[in-house]
């Protein structure tokens, strides 16, 4: 599902009328001389486990988390003339999830967190897709289920991340867990004093000119009923705000920075390498520094970076626009910021990255034509971000293309494209692929029967495109280019037949 470019730079998503408000805080009762005494104690044993958690504070090592896509059993069928050709038959899932995933080095406990997380997305997609089974609004972005993933932080400290704030949803959720024990986390056990919390929450709003946001968020935190995140520049709360008809998460930050004495030193500290989504046109703090970009609407051919009061200026094109994101990264090159522009044509963008050392600019990013900015769902390690690339290989549809931070900022690609959601092919005849193991075909090969359902997994965008099959396996399918294929197909497949003669379900964009 593709997501708005400026929903994700902002940290905004519409979501269905009608999301809860925040529990409001419980009210203190007289206590007695009894239980203020154990009050006091609780609270000396709470100082103590900090003192002792920020002594032990060591900088962790970033985990590797992979994203997978489950569904539900709601398929919805159409067909007709869509794009650059027609097409017999179209599916799609409106329900479905994404799910974190640790590497095999992660705790056992944490590793059972996110299993136990799975259990429950699968049961919420086959709940929420029997409510839907046979509803008329099938066709409304509002009746999909909210399964998206934000990652926000992934080491062997905290895992964290949001499910819901960027799709339409009414029942966004925070996870954050503790990678040594798996027990999620509660806000109340991250935020060292409520006052304090209070106070900086008010600033922070002050200063985006949210302070209406403000109650919101100290009204729900003695509750914990706060949607939030922890995040590698601090803090992630995402507050609702109505228009009258919808909801909006509203993205904000209260930084290790700003707050040092809001947060444990396990909290606070992060691994040797990092990379987080800042705030465009906003004030952050990050890595003991102020930055601020300064971009003007529309098209200009300049913007401004401001770092710790001194301000340097940059060149953008002429053709690009509005700033979309801003990512920092923090690696053993140097720390770079990578700035995103709205390009000169649809669906394109372009980034600047500034060296933050000698404060350079470069365009040249040794990236592909085919992608654009940054996957802003996966943005926590600098060896393995994600640009965001629209392939027309077998349907018009967006990919991830896993790459590293290098020398100079450049970004190299360490893999294929991969797709995230459900979108799906079906077979029109048997067929013999090849079976892939760890990304390369292991020589083995699978005979398909027709109508078998193919989901697009992985692909380089132009000789093969991976298909993981409903029990999992993985299998390749070959392809060339051949625009004068017969009937509108645009793909030879496996070296002999043309794309519309092997599959159902494709639809190109124009």
């Amino acid at each position: 599902m593709k997501k708005s470019k400026k929903a994700l730079a902002l940290g905004v998503t519409l979501l269905a009328l009608g999301a809860t408000a925040c529990a409001a805080k419980d009210t203190k009762s007289v206590q007695s001389t009894a239980a203020t005494t154990e009050s006091a104690a609780s609270a000396g044993e709470s100082k103590q486990a900090e003192a002792e958690d920020d002594k032990q504070a060591t900088a962790p090592e970033q985990l590797r988390v992979s994203i997978e896509s489950i569904r539900s059993t709601r398929e919805r069928e159409s067909g007709g003339e869509t794009g650059m050709g027609s097409q017999d038959r179209f599916y799609e899932y409106p329900n479905w999830a994404m799910l974190p995933t640790v590497p095999d080095g992660a705790t056992a406990a944490l590793t059972e967190a996110l299993d136990a997380y799975a259990d429950t997305q699968q049961k919420a997609l086959e709940a929420y897709a029997a409510a839907h089974q046979n509803s008329a609004e099938d066709d409304s972005l509002l009746n999909r289920y909210a399964g998206d993933v934000r990652l926000t932080r992934s080491d062997s400290n905290y895992l964290s991340f949001v499910r819901g704030t960027d799709n339409y949803s009414a029942d966004a959720e925070g996870y954050t867990y503790d990678s040594k024990t798996g027990e999620r986390v509660l806000l109340t056990q991250i935020v060292r004093d409520e006052k304090q919390f209070d106070s900086a929450v008010d600033q922070v709003t002050q200063e985006t000119g949210m302070t209406e946001l403000a109650a919101l968020a100290k009204e729900g935190f003695p509750a914990n009923k706060l949607v939030w995140a922890l995040g590698n520049e601090g803090l992630e709360l995402y507050l609702p705000k109505s228009d009258g008809n919808y909801v909006m998460y509203i993205r904000v930050v209260l930084s290790y920075e700003s707050f040092p004495d809001l947060f444990t030193d396990r909290v606070k500290v992060r691994p040797a390498q990092y990379a987080a989504v800042l705030g465009p046109n906003q004030q952050a703090y990050i890595d003991g520094k102020r930055i601020h970009v300064s971009a003007p609407s529309g098209q200009s051919g300049s913007f401004t970076i401001e770092v710790d009061n001194k301000e340097h200026t940059f060149k953008k094109s002429e053709e690009s626009g509005d700033l979309l994101s801003l990512v920092f990264a923090k690696t053993t090159e140097g720390d770079f910021l990578y700035c995103e522009f709205v390009g000169d044509i649809a669906d394109d963008s372009q980034l600047v990255a500034v060296n933050m050392a000698d404060m350079s600019e470069t365009t040249e990013l040794g990236t592909p034509d085919l992608c654009t900015g940054f996957d802003l769902q996966r943005v926590t390690d600098p060896a393995t971000l994600f640009l965001n690339a629209r392939l027309d290989t077998l349907s018009t549809l967006t990919a991830s293309l896993p790459v590293s931070v290098g020398q100079g900022g450049k970004l190299e690609a360490q893999g294929s494209y991969q797709y995230l959601g459900v979108t799906e092919l079906h077979t029109k005849q048997a067929l013999t692929l090849s079976l892939v193991k760890n990304g390369k075909e292991s020589g083995e090969t699978v005979e398909l029967p027709a109508d078998t359902k193919l989901f697009f997994y992985a692909g380089d965008g132009k000789s093969y495109v991976d298909f993981r099959l409903e029990d999992d396996r993985v299998v390749r399918v070959h392809i060339a280019s051949d625009e004068n294929g017969p009937d509108g197909s645009l793909w030879k497949v496996e070296g002999k037949y043309y794309d519309k003669d092997v599959f159902s379900g494709m639809r190109y964009a124009g």
